[in-house]
């Protein structure tokens, strides 16, 4: 038996034996699931199976032809290797997992359960390793019926191992002895059972089997086989891009933001409000001490404004603190929101709560993960990766505390994305916080009620619902849900900031509510105004309109996704400006008149005195009351008025919401005449809720429930859409100042780059300032900006006067009133 790396000659890439990458991958993907507390029984068999999966995953990179292909340096020749089936290696090395596997089940004696699939899981993950998994009965249906191809090209490439088989033989038998795994391999054996048996099996026994998963609706094996597949990338990409670099789990201090309130002197009660937040923060952690820790899925159902953020990190880091010292795991924390508008403002506050003392940013206590976040992971000892390697640790989400959006967590939940999946396992033994969770559709509650429940009684999990509004995915009646709080309907009821008035008896054309907002605006000169249109042209309309006005002592702002980024979060911070610090003397403020879109409504924290909104779906309803009399800094209670408006051929809210839920929001408001009390939305939001429960359809998630069931990764991506795409968009970059002039210069000269890797270097360092000059506009009006080869349209600093206006955004010529606003 070969005993040192030394004496192996295969490559598995150009700097790097097979032997020890196989080792290298095999251990992390054992330890990934090693290290998990999981409620299974097959947790042994599983923590095997990773190990193996991890040193065969390769394995069919030992023919000739990858050997030539890997150690070749002309471009053009290793090309054309690289196009040949000969030299690829997925399908191979699918093939001595599964032998592999059916060997360690024989040699064991171990049989059904999660045995008998094990072979087809080891199967489907090595084989799309490095693309994306496809459907199970798919993959097994393409093996029966191109077995006589398969074969063909599969011999070729074991004829050409005929001087390495015994390399091959070896490295297997050092990596099995190294981590004690009990089983002796003949490879003559495994090569023949590929050749004559293993099509044969895979087209037969295992599609009899995955045939029968369409008569369950067991979520186990769709978790199990992303469980298997996600240790599997996780630990190719480590080694591979970060040679296995390992990463030290850092310690917070479980009292990190009662530390924090206390510095920032929050836990003086200066006013009404102040004090409601005290109470409901004491009120979540006084229980932690003696939670029962079989309640894993949480909700904090408290009233809007009132300190969610900070409270929902507490009861995380107590929570995990007794996790750590009573079940001996420490979990991660995952944070996630529906908007990217608010990641940043609830990141910021992250970040001062664990630097605080003048600790040093570490990337490995808190990231920020999103698709536009910036490619940078530091570590307190000032490690600063390269941009590569820190986009592979910010992507596998290696921090203890992770920021993040519903995208990338239900996406990672359900998806067949190579790239999405790799933290999969990072869902397993975590504190998961949802905040504003009624952002979720509707069609999906049933899907995300039996896949939390998964996730949360086999992985140890623990989900916490944060919201004002609290939809019914889980019900608290049947004890499916347990509220942090003791004291919600109390605090609920306790409030007495706004009153909601719904004046929508007959819907008005916007002519109609421009006198009616007229009369309103002048008649309350010291008042700010919040008013939230449901179409960019309404909110275009409205804007000019008040513009016009010429109002004295005022500040009108524009906000639509109409605007970069970049100038919008400059207009939201001018507004969170001196007036809500309230100046001791309020001579010197300027009151504020917004116009927005209902992006105002996604958490941005602002603060106005009276809300208009267009006619919307309830849980809207209350997000944009979240932004009226916020902080009780009035005497006046606020106001939100709620009318419905029209153009010449309908209501705007028909253009861009579902008719099911509009319904629903008609049905609870319209018997109501007189104004709501802030005290009665409790109520109001359950009986909301309770129409949508009791009258919506679920076949969304019965369809997306099946395509888990029977491992149809592939039907599920194409299902599976968080966000429905109503009509194509482009990504539209504005050079709209000189810091996006040098941008552009910058993007321009990272597409001319030849070489990938360097290429993929510049993107990654231009990709956060570069997002905030990017629009998403209609295709329909933007189709002539698309740049050639290129997937953004650009409007250069010259053509601003013809395509964008420095308030209102994107000029959208030609554009109807019922364009749509996200």
């Amino acid at each position: 038996m070969a005993s040192e790396s030394y004496s192996f000659k295969l490559m598995s890439h150009p700097d790097k034996r097979l032997v020890d990458h196989l080792r290298r991958v095999g251990q992390l993907s054992r330890k990934t699931v090693r290290d998990k507390s999981l409620n299974i029984d097959d947790k042994d068999l599983l923590t095997d199976a990773a190990y193996l999966i991890g040193v065969t995953h390769d394995l069919g990179k030992a023919t000739k032809f990858f050997q030539e292909y890997i150690i070749e340096t002309d471009e053009r020749k290793k090309r054309s290797l690289k196009a040949k089936d000969t030299t690829h290696h997925g399908l191979l090395s699918a093939f001595f997992a599964y032998a592999v596997i059916k060997e360690y089940l024989h040699q064991s004696e171990i049989k059904g359960g999660l045995a008998d699939y094990l072979p087809i899981i080891s199967f489907l993950t090595v084989k799309r390793h490095h693309g994306n998994l496809m459907n199970a009965m798919d993959e097994i249906s393409e093996v029966d019926a191109e077995k006589d191809k398969i074969l063909k090209v599969a011999r070729e490439q074991i004829e050409s191992m005929d001087m390495d088989k015994t390399e091959l033989s070896e490295i297997l038998e050092l990596l099995l002895s190294e981590e004690k795994i009990n089983l002796k391999i003949d490879i003559d054996k495994i090569l023949d059972y590929i050749l004559q048996d293993a099509p044969r099996e895979i087209g037969r026994k295992e599609k009899r089997l995955v045939r029968h998963l369409n008569e369950k609706s067991d979520l186990y094996l769709y978790f199990i086989t992303q469980f298997l597949y996600s240790a599997l990338l996780d630990a190719d990409k480590t080694d591979a891009g970060l040679n296995g670099k390992d990463l030290d789990r850092l310690d917070l201090p479980a009292d990190l933001v009662d530390q924090y309130r206390d510095r920032k002197g929050f836990t003086s009660d200066r006013n009404n409000i102040n004090s409601l937040r005290n109470q409901i923060y004491e009120d979540a952690m006084v229980g932690i001490s003696d939670w029962n820790l079989d309640n894993r899925i949480l909700s904090l159902n408290v009233p809007t404004g009132t300190g969610k953020t900070l409270t929902s990190l507490s009861f995380a880091l107590k929570l995990r603190d007794r996790l750590k010292k009573e079940k001996n795991f420490t979990p991660r924390i995952i944070y996630a929101l529906p908007f990217l508008s608010i990641i940043d403002q609830n990141y910021a506050v992250f970040d001062d709560v664990v630097t605080q003392g003048g600790r040093l940013k570490d990337s490995r206590l808190l990231l920020k993960h999103h698709h536009l976040a910036d490619v940078s992971y530091k570590t307190e000892d000032n490690d600063e990766y390269k941009a590569d390697e820190s986009l592979l640790l910010l992507e596998g989400w290696n921090a203890e505390i992770i920021v993040t959006t519903f995208w990338q967590y239900f996406y990672t939940l359900f998806s067949n994305k190579n790239k999405l999946l790799r933290k999969f396992n990072k869902l397993a033994n975590s504190i998961i916080i949802l905040d504003e969770v009624q952002a979720v559709p509707h069609q999906y509650w049933q899907l995300i009620h039996d896949a939390t429940k998964m996730l949360c009684e086999k992985f140890n999990s623990y989900v916490v619902f944060v919201t004002a509004t609290e939809p019914l995915i889980f019900d608290e009646a049947i004890g499916e849900i347990k509220e942090i709080v003791q004291k919600k309907e109390e605090y609920f009821r306790g409030l007495d900031r706004i009153e909601l008035i719904p004046r929508i008896e007959t819907a008005l054309t916007l002519e109609e509510f421009k006198v009616l907002l007229e009369k309103d605006i002048t008649g309350n000169p010291e008042k700010d105004f919040l008013i939230v249109l449901n179409t960019i042209s309404a909110a275009n309309d409205v804007y000019n309109f008040v513009k016009g006005l010429e109002l004295v002592n005022t500040e009108n702002f524009y906000l639509s996704t109409n605007v970069i980024p970049k100038e919008r979060l400059e207009r939201i911070r001018k507004i969170k400006g001196p007036s809500e610090k309230r100046e001791a003397n309020e001579s010197l403020r300027k009151r504020k008149v917004i116009v927005s879109t209902q992006l105002i409504e996604a958490g941005v924290d602002i603060d106005a005195d009276m809300v208009y909104r267009d006619f919307a779906p309830m849980d809207s309803i209350n997000q944009v009351a979240g932004r009226c009399n916020r902080n009780s800094a009035k005497a006046d209670k606020g106001t939100v008025s709620i009318f419905i408006l029209k153009d010449d051929r309908k209501e705007f809210y028909k253009y861009i919401y579902d008719p099911f839920l509009m319904s629903k929001t008609l049905d609870t408001l319209k018997n109501i005449n007189d104004t709501i009390k802030e005290s009665d939305f409790l109520e109001l939001n359950n009986k909301y809720f309770k129409a949508v429960k009791m009258g919506m359809g679920d076949e969304k998630s019965k369809e997306n429930l099946a395509c888990l069931a029977q491992l149809s990764f592939r039907d599920l991506s194409k299902k599976f859409k968080l966000i429905e795409e109503d009509y194509p968009k482009v990504n539209v970059f504005v050079e709209l100042d000189e810091t996006a002039v040098e941008i552009w210069k910058k993007y321009q000269d990272m597409r001319m780059e030849k070489d990938l890797k360097e290429r993929i270097r510049k993107k990654l360092e231009i990709r956060k300032e570069f997002s905030e000059y990017v629009i998403s506009a209609p295709e329909k009006f933007a189709h002539s900006l698309i740049i050639e080869d290129s997937e953004f349209g650009y409007i250069s600093n010259a053509e601003l006067p013809n395509y964008y206006d420095m308030e209102t955004g994107f000029m959208r010529a030609g554009a109807g009133v019922g364009s749509m606003i996200i």
